[in-house]
């Protein structure tokens, strides 16, 4: 029997991307003669790996496939792959908007997501604001499937499963580094993002991390990337030389998730980190600035517990932003700041059942 071929399209951001992952893992148990083609970023391909049925097209739309002449090129390119019974656009950017255009043009039908713009506008607007909690973007991505005629449960987590190789290079990984697990509490942490209304003050990272130590024996792991973030790091390390291990620069991704299934938390903001360890199963700590876990973004699975962020009736500025911004409408951050190192090694003590 031949399989009926889906084409499934989305570029970015990572942490949209991964939460692919429960989507397509649920839909492709559910219909076993169905296959998939993901066109994503090259550098997303490891979020799929393993995952039956399932090819990864990697796109580089920032060259290769650049522009509207990239965008007919990708999609000669795609249409020779097929043929495809329909494609998903689980994007709905500029880009996927010629994309899907081309790809009707030549007889391919097209269903596209709804990315909820409006609400979420009226969600984040300075007044006025419709608060209230949206789809989570998996179940949207859910919802094209079905709208397709596609129905299917979704399968429990974990959704991200290192192979044993990755493992096993993780492990040595950390034997090289002195660690074993289960000798002390390990604990994750990752206060950037990309914007500035989620990541968390850099100041505080030291005194959480002196909190934490006065009550328990832990090891740190931090995650990160970028020069920047890197060179931070350094300075807390400097700080805590034998309780504190650079993540950041010195796994693969596959690795860095093995590395977050052997925590005892991962504490990070509202970022790829967030979502990648809670499709991990990991415990989760994520901490919430000028984003809200009610756009749909939150960690997939988790309840309230897994949340720490400033309440509306204090901050009824909360949300400013669906994916992040530069500005704060206040000018001091409060969303973040309020977040003290204490209250948050008071939530970390509560799962770590200290």
């Amino acid at each position: 029997m031949t399989a009926r071929k889906l084409l499934v399209i989305r570029f970015s951001a990572m942490g949209d991307v991964v939460l692919l992952v429960p989507a397509l893992k649920s839909l492709l148990h559910a219909y076993r003669d169905i296959s998939v083609t993901v066109v994503t970023r090259p550098r997303f391909a490891p979020f799929f790996a393993g995952i039956p049925r399932l090819e990864v097209v990697g796109a580089d739309v920032d060259v290769t496939y650049r522009g509207l002449r990239g965008m007919y090129g990708l999609a000669r390119m795609l249409i020779k792959r097929g043929p495809f019974e329909v494609a998903f656009d689980l994007h709905d950017h500029l880009r996927t908007m010629i994309l899907r255009t081309i790809l009707r043009l030549s007889g391919l039908r097209v269903i596209v997501f709804k990315k909820g713009r409006h609400e979420k506008k009226e969600l984040v607007r300075p007044r006025n604001k419709v608060v209230r909690q949206l789809p989570h973007t998996v179940d949207r991505y859910r919802e094209a499937f079905t709208r397709y005629g596609l129905r299917f449960e979704m399968l429990p987590g974990p959704f991200l499963v290192p192979d044993e190789t990755t493992v096993a290079d993780t492990r040595q990984w950390l034997i090289g580094n002195g660690l074993t697990p289960g000798l002390q509490k390990w604990i994750g942490i990752a206060p950037f993002a990309n914007h500035r209304t989620k990541i968390w003050p850099g100041e505080y990272v030291n005194r959480l991390i002196e909190l934490l130590l006065k009550r328990t024996d832990c090891h740190f792991f931090l995650f990160g990337g970028g020069r920047e973030e890197i060179a931070f790091f350094e300075k807390v390390r400097a700080a805590f030389p034998a309780k504190c291990t650079i993540v950041a620069g010195a796994l693969e991704m596959q690795q860095e998730i093995a590395l977050m299934t052997l925590l005892d938390v991962m504490v990070c903001v509202d970022s790829s980190n967030m979502h990648l360890a809670a499709l991990a199963g990991t415990p989760l700590l994520s901490l919430w600035g000028g984003t809200h876990p009610y756009t749909g973004f939150g960690p997939y699975l988790y309840d309230a517990s897994a949340i720490l962020q400033i309440g509306r009736d204090e901050l009824p500025c909360r949300p400013c932003s669906v994916y992040g911004k530069e500005t704060c409408l206040r000018g001091d951050f409060a969303c973040l700041y309020r977040l003290t190192p204490e209250l948050v090694s008071q939530q970390i003590f509560r799962k770590l059942v200290l």
